[in-house]
């Protein structure tokens, strides 16, 4: 009898018991040449744009899809892009926003993904969802929580976009002032990705 209930417990404690490891699938989004990084900011006269129109790195984001109780992980998520290709549509103003950017002392603005509020669906028309992320600009990162969107397009291209405020002074860069101080940028920056990706089904 003891013998029974001994093979019973057993059998119990396996049942809740699980050492295999959890089961996932790697989702691979190769980036794009068309991807851009716009920054869009004010001066006291008027607002301006600087934007990377064109990506020209080889970054691959790599994804694992967990369980439905956790949310999917990012094993691979920089993306790399040049500073100095940024153009703020005169020469001057580009000169003095890459010398703000330190782009010659650190050369790329880096998003590294972490982790997704849920795994987005490439089916849908458009997914929005948050992310949560770091930014590197001017060798300072932060982490930050981004709203962002998925939109499939009849190409098979996915749109992966995401946007937030901030301030120079997050990233310890002091904003130019032209003109002996006469034309003053603020303090507020507004930084937007558009990553261009496609799926990867052979990798």
């Amino acid at each position: 009898m003891q013998r029974l209930i001994f093979i019973a417990f057993l059998f119990l404690f396996a049942s809740f018991r699980n050492d295999e490891p959890t089961p996932y699938l790697i989702h691979k989004l190769i980036v794009q040449p068309s991807s851009t990084l716009t920054i869009d900011g004010k001066t006291n006269v008027n607002s301006f744009r600087c934007a990377i129109t064109q990506y020209t790195g080889r970054d691959t984001l790599i994804i694992h899809e967990g369980s439905p109780l956790r949310k999917p992980l990012f094993v691979k998520g920089k993306v790399s892009l040049q500073a100095s290709r940024f153009d703020c549509g005169m020469q001057m103003m580009t000169n003095d926003f890459n010398t703000t950017l330190k782009s010659k002392q650190y050369p790329y603005i880096v998003i590294d993904f972490k982790s997704f509020e849920h795994l987005p669906d490439y089916s849908k028309t458009e997914d929005k969802f948050t992310g949560t992320m770091t930014i590197s600009l001017g060798g300072v990162t932060k982490v930050v929580d981004v709203l962002c969107s998925i939109q499939t397009k009849s190409t098979g291209h996915i749109h992966l976009s995401g946007g937030r405020p901030f301030l120079f002074s997050d990233f310890n860069l002091e904003p130019p002032d032209k003109m002996m101080g006469l034309i003053k940028i603020q303090q507020e920056l507004m930084v937007q990705f558009n990553l261009v990706l496609l799926l990867d089904n052979h990798g």
